[in-house]
């Protein structure tokens, strides 16, 4: 079960990116409208998920935890309800992909050669400042996030008191993901994704620290909803980032590279079996560095921009010169 669930959320976190910001470029839309493209796509996923924490909780409150009496440890109802529902949702989800889905297989000459290995981009990704940069950024902050999704529960859970709705605290959460999601839309239309990039992540470091300062449980929700907001402008700005940066011919791969120190990353805690309050002390040092990354890669864009200006003016001035003569 595990092997597949790593293999299935690889998967999700580069083929959909991917088959987007391939569909996006074969339809001819402007490549300035990924970043909002993006925008409408997490906003749409995060109004997703707050209809599923609400049914999630409906249906872990519907029943108890019952024995099914066909077989020793086979239980249904209580918190097992989830899972089934998610079962039934993912077989809905696979029906309409196949369905409605077009395929990118790429252009028919693609087939004829094969492309880089996958060492070789392994040796590109590192050899590349601005793509080293922007898969060590990904791996801070979304290591980040994962631990967080390990520790929020007991981080909101008050010790010798009734267990509180975490169906409804992970819908609220998802409510200011959606409005993260948002205020990207919004702040992208004046600043370009690589300028916001390392304030968001020096943001997310405060909302940690913040739970690291303080044991009352209002004070780690509020923390909570506004590292979710964070997580809502963060999908976004990297899913356009990653469209400008990462080359088309070898985006799923590199994608499923950039995974590589984050699952290191999440494994390694897990394996150590760290306290919240660890995993958080963690999780503020981890966005601190991010955030650093982050602004390596914003002077690293720059520079390339700055480069491009230059050759630009290098061939208008050669243009006027040979019309001179």
């Amino acid at each position: 079960g595990r092997v597949l669930a790593g293999i299935s959320t690889s998967l999700l976190f580069s083929v959909f990116d991917s088959w987007l910001v391939c569909e996006h470029n074969s339809r001819g839309f402007l490549p300035s409208a990924v970043g909002e493209t993006f925008s409408m796509f997490f906003f749409g996923n995060s109004l997703v998920a707050i209809a599923a924490g609400t049914v999630a909780q409906w249906g872990a409150d519907a029943m108890p935890l019952t024995e099914s009496g066909v077989a020793d440890n086979l239980m249904y109802g209580g918190y097992t309800a989830p899972f089934d529902i998610a079962a039934v949702a993912l077989i809905l989800c696979f029906i309409v992909v196949g369905a409605f889905w077009t395929e990118n297989f790429g252009s028919p000459g693609d087939s004829k050669t094969s492309g880089p290995s996958f060492g070789e981009l392994v040796a590109q990704v590192t050899q590349t400042p601005k793509l080293l940069c922007c898969g060590l950024t990904s791996a801070f902050f979304e290591g980040s996030m994962y631990i967080f999704v390990f520790f929020w529960t007991p981080s909101v859970t008050e010790q010798d008191a009734e267990k509180p709705p975490y169906g409804i605290i992970f819908a609220s959460f998802m409510v200011c993901c959606m409005l993260g999601s948002k205020l990207y839309a919004l702040f992208a239309k004046t600043i370009a994704p690589e300028k916001m990039l390392p304030g968001l992540l020096a943001a997310a470091c405060m909302c940690h620290a913040a739970v690291l300062l303080s044991k009352n449980t209002w004070v780690t929700y509020l923390a909570f909803l506004a590292f979710e907001a964070c997580v809502g402008m963060y999908f976004p700005m990297m899913g356009t980032l990653k469209g400008c940066i990462v080359p088309e011919e070898a985006r799923a791969t590199i994608y499923n590279i950039y995974r590589m120190p984050l699952n290191a990353i999440v494994v390694t805690v897990l394996v150590l079996k760290l306290t919240p309050s660890v995993g958080f002390c963690v999780t503020t040092g981890m966005l601190g560095v991010g955030a650093a990354v982050g602004m390596q890669l914003d002077g690293h864009m720059r520079a390339d921009a700055a480069r491009d200006c230059d050759i630009l003016d290098d061939v208008e001035v050669g243009q006027v010169a040979a019309k001179g003569r």
